[in-house]
């Protein structure tokens, strides 16, 4: 009890000693309140090659598709060597009060025959009539789970992350996995009168299979007998452990104001969805989930509309039925993989689960090029022994951000994340996480 008592002390007196640091950087830095010019990737490349800078409008152009391009290029032993890419659009189908839609597609591939590719999509058609929303996926794939619910009591090391991905491994509550998973979410909403709330319809389906549990060893009297949590989840609630999938049709109402998806200064997004997920074949099962998703954005200059505070929460809950094992909620498996900074990929799964953040964003450089951000973030899951808020798990860091595309305000992102189970994170993006 004591040592228990003494690791929460250590970690309250670290998150206060980087609240505290973030407390006086901000307030040691000081900016004009000046209207200055935001400059761009391209823009400073100009002045570093002494050429003259375009002088272009900052508004996007109607019809006109603006990329962003990030290669990936790096080793992790769990990944062996990877290289990849991720390409990042913004488009206006439409004149004002037409929404900016944005989209990323992003694949690797690794020395460990691993293949991963995502596009990801949120478009406004003319004058936000119809707003589509896409998540389609296709992994072949390698990743530790950790059961359900919030659990830290095993670790006793520090691990590291790269964007989910674990660098060093050997922690005693991983369970590794292989398998193969294909996605297709697909939403299209319709505009309800000259209101920003929209009504719609889609598809939610997860296929896992080729399933292997590397720890998995049910011979009794085995010295490497162990049961593990995907296993012993799904014998329980008669799904086949190599094979699994969820059927969904989802049901959605949301709202819009935000002035960028990509990377807003103001405005909300809220939404609220019913999944009804259908039993096709021997490998699903009916069930239904409530899902919401929440985010402000609170302006705090007019001069300087980079300072912003920024709010987000998501949650699933479990209303009847059973999901797979893979397919629960879990940190890290929302649209765009940006929940749960600080943390590996799935590190936190449940039953049903609730996800809060909160982000102050700030510009460091005169012309707009850096900027930065602070956050800190906490996580609730459910298990059968444990309810949705018996535990929390949170995590917080920092970042940095060089402006791409200032038209699009898309940013180059480098987060750094601490969690509560003495993990760090290192995370390279496209786009603000939320």
């Amino acid at each position: 009890m004591l040592q228990h008592q003494s690791g929460m002390k250590h970690i309250q007196l670290k998150s206060l000693i980087l609240a505290f640091l973030a407390i006086v950087f901000l307030m040691g830095y000081k900016v004009s309140e000046a209207q200055v010019e935001s400059k761009d990737f391209s823009d400073v490349m100009a002045q570093w090659k002494k050429n003259p800078v375009p002088k272009i409008n900052n508004e996007l152009a109607v019809g006109k598709t603006y990329y962003s391009i990030l290669p990936v290029i790096g080793y992790a032993p769990a990944n062996g060597f990877l290289l990849g890419g991720a390409i990042s659009f913004s488009r206006l189908f439409g004149q004002p009060p037409t929404n900016m839609s944005s989209g990323m597609l992003n694949f690797q591939v690794t020395s460990k025959k691993q293949f991963i590719m995502n596009a990801r999509s949120k478009i406004y058609l003319l004058e936000n009539k119809w707003f589509l929303q896409g998540d389609w996926r296709l992994l072949l794939f390698t990743q530790p789970t950790y059961g359900l619910g919030i659990n830290n009591s095993e670790f006793n090391k520090l691990h590291i992350y790269t964007n989910n991905m674990d660098l060093v491994g050997d922690d005693t509550l991983a369970e590794p996995m292989k398998f193969k998973l294909i996605r297709v979410y697909e939403e299209v909403s319709r505009r309800l009168g000259n209101s920003h709330v929209f009504a719609g319809i889609g598809i939610a389906v997860d296929q896992h299979f080729d399933i292997i549990d590397e720890r998995l060893d049910t011979v009794t009297g085995s010295p490497e007998y162990f049961v593990t949590n995907n296993y012993a989840y799904s014998v329980t609630n008669s799904f086949n452990p190599t094979r699994y999938g969820t059927n969904g049709i989802k049901f959605t109402v949301l709202t819009d104001t935000r002035d960028n998806i990509s990377n807003c200064y103001k405005g909300y997004y809220a939404s609220i969805s019913l999944l009804a997920n259908i039993k096709i074949g021997n490998n699903s099962q009916q069930s239904t989930q409530l899902l919401y998703d929440g985010r402000y954005y609170l302006g705090l200059s007019k001069h300087r509309p980079r300072h912003v505070l920024a709010f987000w929460s998501w949650g699933s809950v479990l209303l009847n039925g059973n999901v797979p094992y893979m397919a629960l909620p879990a940190i890290g498996w929302d649209t765009y993989n940006r929940s749960g900074r600080g943390f590996i990929q799935g590190r936190y799964r449940g039953l049903s689960m609730v996800y809060n953040e909160v982000e102050y964003r700030f510009p460091i450089s005169k012309n707009g090029f850096f900027g930065g951000v602070v956050y800190i973030n906490a996580t609730a899951a459910s298990n059968y022994a444990k309810k949705l808020f018996d535990n929390t798990a949170f995590g917080r860091g920092a970042g940095l951000r060089m402006q791409l595309d200032k038209r699009a305000r898309t940013n180059l992102t480098v987060d750094i994340g601490l969690g509560a189970d003495r993990a760090a994170a290192i995370y390279f993006n496209l786009q603000e996480s939320f």
